[in-house]
């Protein structure tokens, strides 16, 4: 469930709702969607109301805010977003650390597991990745790794579909009836998918003045999308339609790196923030990031870390003890 911090209103279950929604209730199904996922609709409560995302236990979600009325205000691992309604707000895993909203707001805050997203979305190690949206758009994966902060028009229907699908997910929950995992699975690719769109002029303004050539700028999207594959670097150039030799000349003239350290590096940053946040066991984490064998993951992670993933993990963790600034250590 989510923590409510002293003095803030906590989650619980209300009269009118059903414990299913909390996972209280099994559904048959190898992976029950209601361990995956909850949902929280704060409705014009008399208090302001906050939750802690930063623990062990929460730190293998992402999260989305739909906000219909009122302020939220959200601190990140680096960071904060102040958003007024009507906003609808990402958060990719292990970014967020504490979400609150004021008095009076109006709105959804749904919390799911990375994996869930990813097997709906593109890029799970046991699933194929979803293509690229019609007319050349980003696909889902790309926008589920990244922070947006994106403002559906007041009254259109962008809104009201966004309010249809996070209220059709929460009854799912509710729910949990047979194919609920589906229809929650549908409901976050239209919540992304609305993402895309709303955030598409943004994205659009910030490649005018990201460094490197068009080119660059495409094996960048392509790398967020395929680094979990363990593609080659022709594969990338494959994809993007030119030669190794062109990749690699775009690649060394904007970060004077070749592709192949880049792919490298960005496999390296998601195996250090997994390590970080997530509670997976290393080898769990290995297979996450498509390598079929945990003892081949720990050499890489060694080879450009120069120590063993294990033993990273137990550093950060100790470096976090000590600090004892994190919202879940107040009283």
């Amino acid at each position: 469930m989510f923590q409510g911090q002293k003095g803030m209103v906590s989650p619980v279950i209300a009269k009118n709702q059903h414990p299913e929604a909390f996972g209280i209730q099994p559904f048959d199904d190898p992976v029950p969607v209601t361990t995956q996922a909850v949902m929280y609709r704060f409705d014009h409560a008399l208090s302001s109301q906050e939750w802690v995302m930063n623990d062990r236990a929460r730190r293998d979600r992402c999260h989305a805010v739909l906000m219909l009325s009122g302020r939220a205000h959200i601190r990140l691992r680096q960071g904060t977003i102040d958003c007024h309604a009507p906003a609808l707000v990402w958060l990719p895993l292990g970014e967020t650390q504490a979400i609150s909203v004021n008095a009076g707001a109006d709105g959804y805050l749904l919390s799911a597991a990375d994996d869930l997203v990813a097997r709906h979305c593109g890029g799970s190690s046991t699933g194929t990745s979803v293509p690229p949206l019609p007319g050349g758009g980003l696909p889902l994966r790309f926008a589920a790794d990244t922070v947006h902060n994106v403002t559906p028009a007041e009254g259109s229907n962008n809104l009201t579909l966004l309010a249809r699908s996070f209220d059709a997910i929460r009854a799912e929950l509710m729910q949990n009836g047979l194919g609920a995992g589906i229809v929650v699975g549908a409901h976050l690719q239209i919540i992304l998918t609305m993402v895309l769109r709303l955030a598409k002029g943004m994205i659009e303004q910030r490649d005018k003045h990201r460094p490197g050539s068009i080119t660059f700028q495409r094996f960048l999207q392509v790398l967020e999308l395929h680094f979990r594959e363990h593609w080659n670097i022709a594969d990338y150039a494959a994809a993007l339609g030119v030669s190794e030799r062109r990749l690699g000349s775009a690649a060394m003239r904007a970060t004077g790196k070749p592709p192949l350290t880049l792919v490298h590096e960005r496999v390296i940053r998601e195996a250090c923030m997994r390590l970080e946040q997530s509670p997976l066991a290393v080898a769990q984490i290995a297979y996450g990031l498509g390598f079929r064998d945990p003892a081949y993951f720990s050499r890489f992670f060694k080879r450009y870390m120069g120590e063993a993933p294990g033993a990273y993990r137990r550093l950060r963790r100790a470096e976090e003890r000590a600090r004892d600034h994190t919202f879940a250590a107040w009283p």
